[in-house]
């Protein structure tokens, strides 16, 4: 039986059967008598909030001690346990694995609109441009298996061009077993199979048609991301923004794992 849709769950049920996958995962620790909410539960709720879309995480709270779980802690509580707990749920995101090809992309992060950048305070945003226009904040540079899993991923300034920090994620290159690399024409490189430019008096003999349609992959788990909520709500330190991507990422890549709840 595979794993159940758990959106589809009463919420304690799909709580209890998602906190028994995260708990092995979670390093050994006392429960004090303050805490009314295991780590494993804890993460189970936020990873919950990803799946069922809800914007911000003060309204789940609220809704879940009001409907399902009224001992739940406060909220404030809540989001600074959640934020000790970031180095796990990157853990749990993603997976180093075998692979023949992965499509590699970015995807802005923004802090703040454009015209607020000025004014905004955000240790490390830094001015940088995508597809969609300007953008003030950081970057999410991403590999996506072919079946739209992502496999590794890196937050950076906005300003990074997208081939340096592709070069720097390649060190772990070898630990995936050398995966052809594919990328849009901002990749263009001997590393990396990206389309030819228009203006191109000769193509790269290794491109072949059916890469366009592969890349586009990541492209679609960009998307996905982005409608659960990915630039959702308001972050204030690095910290916080990479609990928030790694907490996406986990509930994005969570119909990939194989295991039974």
């Amino acid at each position: 039986m595979g794993r159940p849709d758990l959106t589809l769950l009463p919420l304690p049920e799909a709580v209890t059967r998602l906190s028994h996958w995260v708990a092995p995962h979670i390093p050994a620790k006392l429960l004090h008598s303050h805490e009314k909410i295991s780590d494993a539960d804890l993460l189970a709720v936020a990873i919950l909030q990803k799946l069922h879309k809800v914007p911000y995480f003060s309204r789940w709270w609220r809704f879940l001690k009001i409907n399902h779980f009224p001992q739940f802690p406060s909220e404030a509580q809540a989001r600074i346990r959640l934020t000790r707990l970031t180095p796990i749920v990157e853990r749990l995101a993603t997976e180093v694995q075998c692979l023949d090809f992965v499509a590699v992309d970015s995807e802005p992060l923004p802090v703040c609109t454009f015209k607020r950048a000025p004014r905004c305070k955000f240790r490390g945003a830094r001015y940088g441009f995508s597809t969609a226009g300007p953008v003030y904040g950081f970057k999410l540079h991403a590999w996506s298996a072919l079946h739209g899993r992502i496999v590794r991923y890196v937050i950076r300034p906005a300003n990074e061009h997208d081939f340096s920090v592709l070069c720097e994620m390649n060190r772990e290159w070898p630990s995936y077993v050398g995966p052809k690399q594919i990328g849009d024409k901002g990749y263009q490189s001997g590393a990396c199979l990206t389309p030819p430019k228009v203006n191109a008096k000769q193509t790269d003999p290794r491109w072949k048609p059916e890469y366009g349609a592969a890349r586009k992959c990541v492209e679609s788990a960009f998307s996905v991301l982005v409608g659960a909520g990915l630039r959702w709500g308001q972050v204030k330190t690095l910290l916080s923004l990479r609990l928030k991507v790694a907490l996406n990422v986990l509930a994005h890549n969570l119909k990939f794992i194989d295991f039974h709840l």
